[in-house]
């Protein structure tokens, strides 16, 4: 007769936890292309150019500075007396409301950047907009990439989300900026009742069966 010792039971329990801990870290990233790798040119596939203007700006996919893989995106900012801006997004991301997600990202203000400010915002919709988190300011790394990391709530009803980059440069024509993006990702958070019930399943299971060996 083989027995299930109290040890054997709290060894598959903790396994079992680092399961859901593991799958939850690799939960389904919804932003298509999200390292810029796929594109004709400049263009990235599924990312949407939605303005440059205000000096000799641009907004495209390179590889002269990648974080992972092969490719990047760059946002360059320099003004002729206006203030330039560079925003580049990726629209109508499928979501379920009511739900969290981890938003990250990766971004590098090259060497000689300055007097710019950079933003992220996320638009929740179905069918109109249903809210947003507002325009976020954050900091990019200084000539190498900073990892971005915030948790975001999509609002009950929201079917589709607006991921934003926005990034504004000074009106002034010293100085200048140029800020690479990669690595976007939009994933749900599992929620911890979910987790907690996994485990609690495991050791219903474990348990009846050591009651049946003894």
């Amino acid at each position: 007769m083989k027995i299930i010792t109290t040890k054997t039971v709290l060894n598959l329990f903790l396994t079992a936890a680092c399961v859901a801990v593991m799958d939850s870290t690799s939960a389904q990233n919804l932003i298509l292309n999200p390292g810029f790798e796929t594109g004709m040119g400049g263009t990235a596939d599924n990312w949407n150019l939605a303005q440059a203007a205000g000096g000799p700006v641009y907004g495209m996919r390179t590889n002269d500075n990648p974080n992972a893989g092969s490719f990047n995106f760059e946002a360059h900012l320099a003004s002729t007396g206006a203030g330039p801006v560079v925003r580049f997004e990726q629209d109508a991301v499928p979501v379920t409301g009511g739900l969290s997600y981890n938003f990250s990202f990766y971004a590098d203000a090259l060497a000689g950047s300055a007097g710019d400010v950079t933003q992220w915002d996320i638009q929740w919709f179905n069918g109109g907009l249903v809210g947003e988190t507002g325009f976020q300011n954050y900091t990019p790394g200084n000539n190498s990439y900073a990892f971005i990391n915030n948790v975001v709530n999509a609002p009950a009803g929201a079917t589709s989300a607006d991921v934003i980059f926005y990034n504004a440069g000074a009106a002034d024509q010293s100085l200048s900026a140029t800020i690479d993006f990669d690595n976007v990702s939009l994933s749900a958070v599992p929620e911890p009742g979910t987790i907690a019930l996994m485990g609690l399943g495991l050791f219903g299971v474990i348990m009846g069966a050591r009651k049946r060996n003894l």
